[in-house]
Parts: C-alpha cells; sequence; structure tokens
C-alpha cells in the first residue's frame, strides 16, 4: 500500500477532519454563550445518542461486511436499514418510558427533557448514519465531507445567528439547532448517495449469518462506548450537571483526536476486509502499520504543542472563568491520544472475524476504566475525572496491539514509519521538480 496512491482519498478525509477543528472553534463560542449547566444538560443527552448510535452500528456493519460482494448488496442494505431502526427506536422508547426512574438515580430532575428529545432525534440521525456507511464501504470520502459539511456549516450558521441576535444559548436552543443541522445534514446524505441506494432481499447471505456477525459487535460497541460516553452520567452521580459541562468542554476539544482515529478507523476496517478476502496479508500490514503510524507520530506531535502552554492560551482565552477548570481536565485527557492509534486495530480484528476476541478487550479495559471512575468520584476531585477515560483507551490500545503484533506481525519499529515514509515522498516529490 502506497500513501501516494491513496492521495485523494486521504486528502478529503483530512478535509472532512478539518472541519471538526472549525466546528471546534465555533464550540468554544457555544460555550462562552452557555451556563455550564445547560451545556452540561446538553452533553448527556448528546452523548448518550451518541452511545446509541455506536452500539447500533453493528447492525450496519452489514453494509461493509457483506455488502462489499455485489451480489449481496440489496439483502444487506436492507436489513441493515431495518435493523438500525427497530435497535435505536427501543433504546429511545425504553429510556422514555423509564424517564422518572433513570431522573431519581442520576438525581436529574430535567432528564424528561432528554427522554422527550431522543426519539426524535434519532430518527433524524438514521438517513445520515446509514448513508455514511455506504459512503465508507466504497471509500468515497469526497461525499463524506459534504456530508459533515452539510452538519457542521448549518450549526456554525445557527449558532452566529442565535449569538448575535440573542447574546446567549440554552440547552433548548442547542437541541433546536442539532435537529436542523441532523436533518439537513440527512437530506444532502441521501441526495448525494441515492444512487448507492439498493434495496430488495436478493443475495445468498442469511439474516441468521448477518446476526450472528451483528450481535458480537453490537454488545462490544455498547460497552466500548459506556466509558467514553456514558461517563458523564458517572460524573453526573458523583457530582453535579455543572460539573458534567466543564467536563464535556474538556472532551468537546478532545473530540478531534477521537474523530481522526475514528476516520481512520473507517478507511482500515473496508480496506482490511478487501486484503484478508484476497488473503494479500502483506498489503494488510502496510495498511495498518502506516495508519497506525501517522496518527501515533502526528498526535504526539500535537499534544506536546497543547501541553506547552497552547491549550491553556486558548481556553483561557476564549471562554469565562467558569470553564477555566477545564484546562487542566483536557491537558490530562489528551494524554489518552496516544492510545487512540492502537484502538484503530481493533478494525483489523473485526475485519478477522474475531469479534470475541475483541468484547474480551473491551471489557477489560471497561472493567478498569469503571474502578478509575468510581475511584475518582469517592475522591471528589474533579481534576482527576479524565482518568477513568484514560485507562480505558491506553488498556484497549495496548491489548489490540499486542493481539496484531502476535497475529499478524505489526513489529514494534514500524510505529515510526511514517517518518521514513513522509520524508521519501516529499524527497520524491521535490526531485521531480
Amino acid at each position: 500500500m502506497k500513501v501516494q496512491e491513496h492521495i485523494d482519498k486521504i486528502s478529503w478525509s483530512v478535509a472532512d477532519k478539518f472541519l471538526y477543528v472549525i466546528y471546534g472553534v465555533v464550540t468554544l463560542f457555544q460555550m462562552k454563550a452557555l451556563d455550564p449547566n445547560e451545556y452540561g444538560l446538553y452533553g448527556l443527552l448528546i452523548n448518550l445518542h451518541t452511545w446509541v448510535f455506536i452500539a447500533g452500528d453493528a447492525f450496519l456493519s452489514n453494509v461493509i461486511q457483506f455488502g462489499m460482494n455485489k451480489e449481496n448488496r440489496q439483502k444487506a442494505n436492507t436489513y441493515s436499514l431495518i435493523l438500525i431502526t427497530a435497535f435505536t427506536m427501543s433504546i429511545a422508547l425504553i429510556v422514555f418510558i423509564f424517564n422518572p426512574v433513570i431522573s431519581s438515580v442520576f438525581k436529574l430532575p430535567r432528564f424528561s427533557e432528554i427522554a422527550l428529545v431522543l426519539p426524535v432525534l434519532s430518527l433524524i440521525f438514521i438517513p445520515r448514519v446509514f448513508c455514511i456507511k455506504l459512503i465508507f464501504r466504497d471509500s468515497d470520502m469526497k461525499k463524506l465531507f459534504f456530508v459533515n459539511f452539510a452538519f457542521f456549516f448549518t450549526l456554525s450558521a445557527i449558532t452566529v445567528f442565535l449569538i448575535a441576535t440573542r447574546g446567549m444559548l440554552t440547552f433548548k436552543s442547542m437541541v433546536y439547532m442539532y435537529l436542523i443541522g441532523s436533518t439537513v445534514s440527512s437530506l444532502i446524505a441521501v441526495i448525494i448517495t441515492r444512487k448507492k441506494m439498493e434495496f430488495g432481499f436478493k443475495g445468498n447471505i442469511s439474516i441468521k449469518r448477518m446476526l450472528s456477525f451483528d450481535l458480537p459487535l453490537m454488545f462490544i460497541g455498547a460497552i466500548n462506548a459506556l466509558p467514553k460516553q456514558l461517563d458523564i452520567y458517572i460524573i453526573q452521580y458523583f457530582f453535579s450537571t455543572s460539573v458534567v459541562g466543564i467536563y464535556f468542554s474538556a472532551k468537546s476539544l478532545f473530540r478531534f483526536f477521537e474523530e481522526s482515529a475514528g476516520a481512520a478507523l473507517g478507511l482500515v476496517y473496508p480496506a482490511a476486509v478487501r486484503q484478508l478476502e484476497h488473503k494479500n496479508y502483506k498489503g494488510l500490514n502496510d495498511l495498518m502499520t502506516k495508519s497506525v503510524s501517522f496518527l501515533f507520530v502526528s498526535f504526539i506531535i500535537i499534544v506536546i504543542i497543547l501541553e506547552s502552554g497552547v491549550s491553556n492560551f486558548l481556553i483561557t482565552a476564549f471562554l469565562p472563568v467558569k470553564y477555566h477548570l477545564a484546562v487542566g481536565q483536557f491537558n490530562l485527557l489528551i494524554l489518552a491520544s496516544v492510545g487512540l492509534p492502537f484502538v484503530v486495530l481493533s478494525s483489523i480484528i473485526n475485519a478477522a472475524e474475531k469479534p470475541l476476541k475483541l468484547f474480551v478487550f473491551i471489557l477489560t479495559a471497561f472493567v478498569f476504566s469503571v474502578i478509575t471512575f468510581y475511584l475518582v468520584g469517592i475522591s471528589g476531585n474533579q481534576n482527576l475525572i479524565p482518568l477513568g477515560q484514560i485507562a480505558y483507551i491506553l488498556i484497549l490500545g495496548s491489548l489490540c496491539f499486542l493481539y496484531i503484533k502476535r497475529n499478524f506481525g505489526f513489529k514494534i519499529s514500524q510505529l515510526f514509519r511514517s517518518v521514513n515514509d513522509t520524508y521519501s515522498y516529499l524527497k520524491q516529490r521535490f526531485s521531480k521538480s
């Protein structure tokens, strides 16, 4: 695998991630116009919604795992759409029914507002996530850029309008904004992927085989996302919604690292499925070592820059004093970014159809993460809140790397191959000039 041969896809993927950087700046202005209590409530909604779709993403994996074979594409698409709809709406309904119980357990009187919005937001979001999976199947990153551009541009435009006209934001205004952005993004996604939408029951793949692949992935996705998405409910239990708002602000800034790793995972997984189908183990090794190395080296450089004082400047310069506690939390949280490139290797384990092995790794990391969150909670020290997430990412990343190293020949020396690859590529380009 030569990076220059995939430069178009990588360039559009980088452009897509740059949207997250730009929206990260917009997020700073949202925080400035939001009370931490309101922002915390918004975070509780968004993270619960995100967790539902991460778990439900297992059912969309059929689009890639079985839809890569064109003979099964119609059936894979049809069952994926049915299953993701049934799953997400069922969870939203359960949350709505048990709203009083959840509200009481987490000491959150306003949880009813979250329970009312979740079903509507979930329904609107389904076309967006389904179409994005079609895009990932064909590695058509240009279309992904425009789907996300529609989403973030809408959110940014409404943010500017509301702050300019009202001077402040609330939980309700953030919810309406997110609903509109999701609707626009879903419509654009459907329009630009309409030719990829093949539905029907033609194909040799059975629903039983799909579910045998999906269900382990669903449990994996649900548990994998718990420490990363529902950790703020643990924070709510031990602290308060205002503290959740501060922690969520640190997590929002950390999202750049998570989205970059997520983009790499989205590119690596379908490519890994293809390489394994053709038994091209040399290509598989190039794929995983280069993707991990480029992320690993890039994250180390960015972390060093941020830790040198840049993050402190950005947060204290743009956000009011009530959010300044997020500086220490963010600086601690970004240490977890060095483990994210290794978590990307989980896509190789999935592509090799070893979901139970991955489940064991995720469960192990999850247990240590919950213990860490509990210890931080009873300590009462909100500065240590990120330790739960750090423990999860580093343990899961280490377990994935050790498995891939042992079974797929990933050498430790290859972690820095991106440095030499970049030098060789630039040298070649300049010599041609």
